[in-house]
C-alpha cells in the first residue's frame, strides 16, 4: 500500500471536506437558496411547531358590571421525524497503471486533481437532490425518498392545491379570477397574502392572450382591443391593479437518473406566503455520522456546530486496488405550516 500512501500524502478526508463546504450551491437552484433555504441543525431529527392562536375582541361594559369571561382559543401541532441520509460513492477505479506510475515517481497532482474533482460532483449531487425535492414539497405536499421507497407526506389541505376550473390554455380560461380567488381563500383562512408567484415561461405565457387580462387591459369595449397579445409589461400592469404578487419563472431542469428532469412541472402556479423561511419551510441539513471524526480530538477540523452538512471521506481497499470518495449528508425538505401556500395546477401536462 506504499504507492496509495504516495497517491494520498498531499490530501486527506479533512482537506475535502473543508473544500466541499466552500462550494456553493448552483445559483439557479432558487428553491433551496431563496424558497426553502437550507438549514443546518444538530442530530437528525426534525420538529415542525404550528400554531394559531385566536383572540377575541373585549366586550364593552356597563360602569359596574362585570367584566365578560372570555376563554383561550389555542391550536398547537407538533410533527417529529428522523431525517434520512443521502450521498453516493465514487471510485477511482484502473489503479494498477496508475500505482505503478506513481511508483515510479510520477507527479500524484492529477490524481489529487481528480479526487477533488468528484468532490464537486458529490456536493452537486446532494444539493441537486435537495432542489428536486423541495419541488416535489412545493408541488404535491409530499417529498419522495426512492432509495427508502417511501413518501412523506406534510398534509397539504387539498383546498391549498386546487385546480383551475378551466384550463389556463382554453378560451374561456379566467386566470385573473382563480388568482384572486386563491389568494381570497388564503387571508380567509388567517394565512398572509402571498408575496410572489412561483411557476413556469409556459404557464406565465398564457396570461398575455388571455380574454380576462385583455378585458382588464383595454376595458370592456371590444373596439379598444387590437387583437395582440399583450406585452410583459401589460400583463405586469392589470397585475398591479388587482393587487396580484409579481411572477417569479422557475424553469429549473436537473440530471437524474441519466436523464434531464423538470423540479417543479410547468402545469404549476404557486403562491409563496410573505413569512420569514423559519416559520414556513426550509432545507434542513443534520450530522452525519461520518462528521463525528472532524469534530473529535484535540484539534477537531469542525467545531460541533458547524458538524451538520455535507462531508466527504475516502476509502482504500487492496483487491481490487481501489480509492473510492464519498459524499454523504443527512436532511431533506421541511415543512412547518402546510395550509398557507396555494400550489394550483393550471394546465395540463
Amino acid at each position: 500500500m506504499e504507492a496509495l500512501e504516495l497517491l494520498l500524502r498531499d490530501t486527506n478526508d479533512t482537506d475535502l471536506t473543508v473544500y466541499a463546504r466552500q462550494l456553493d450551491t448552483p445559483a439557479n437552484y432558487a428553491l433551496t437558496q431563496q424558497i426553502i433555504p437550507e438549514q443546518r441543525i444538530q442530530g437528525v431529527r426534525f420538529r415542525t411547531t404550528s400554531a394559531k392562536r385566536r383572540v377575541n375582541a373585549a366586550k364593552f361594559r356597563a360602569y359596574d358590571a362585570p367584566t365578560a369571561l372570555a376563554k383561550r382559543q389555542a391550536e398547537r401541532v407538533v410533527n417529529e421525524g428522523q431525517l434520512p441520509a443521502l450521498g453516493q460513492t465514487l471510485p477511482i477505479t484502473e489503479m494498477d497503471q496508475i500505482l505503478l506510475d506513481v511508483g515510479h515517481g510520477k507527479d500524484t497532482q492529477e490524481y489529487i486533481d481528480l479526487l477533488y474533482s468528484d468532490v464537486d460532483r458529490h456536493v452537486e449531487s446532494i444539493q441537486t437532490a435537495q432542489e428536486l425535492a423541495a419541488g416535489q414539497l412545493l408541488a404535491n405536499g409530499t417529498v419522495n425518498l426512492p432509495g427508502l421507497g417511501l413518501d412523506v407526506n406534510w398534509n397539504v389541505p387539498s383546498a391549498n392545491m386546487p385546480t383551475a376550473s378551466v384550463l389556463w390554455d382554453q378560451p374561456t380560461a379566467t386566470p385573473l379570477s382563480d388568482e384572486r380567488a386563491w389568494i381570497d381563500y388564503l387571508i380567509d383562512s388567517g394565512a398572509p397574502a402571498p408575496r410572489e408567484v412561483l411557476t413556469s415561461r409556459r404557464a406565465r405565457s398564457m396570461l398575455a392572450s388571455n380574454a380576462e387580462y385583455q378585458i382588464a387591459f383595454y376595458g370592456q369595449n371590444a373596439s379598444n382591443n387590437p387583437g395582440t397579445t399583450l406585452s410583459p409589461p401589460e400583463v405586469d400592469s392589470v397585475r398591479a391593479r388587482f393587487g396580484l404578487p409579481p411572477i417569479r419563472i422557475y424553469d429549473v431542469q436537473v440530471w437524474n437518473d441519466d436523464t434531464y428532469q423538470r423540479v417543479i412541472p410547468d402545469t404549476k402556479w404557486i403562491l409563496i406566503p410573505d413569512v420569514p423561511a423559519s416559520e414556513w419551510a426550509e432545507t434542513q441539513y443534520g450530522q452525519t455520522r461520518e462528521a463525528a471524526k472532524f469534530t473529535s480530538g484535540t484539534n477537531p477540523a469542525l467545531t460541533r456546530e458547524e458538524a451538520p452538512g455535507i462531508v466527504v471521506v475516502t476509502k482504500v481497499d487492496d483487491d481490487p486496488v481501489q480509492i473510492y470518495s464519498r459524499g454523504a449528508a443527512v436532511g431533506m425538505p421541511v415543512l412547518y405550516v402546510p395550509d398557507i401556500h396555494i400550489s394550483a395546477t393550471v394546465l395540463g401536462a
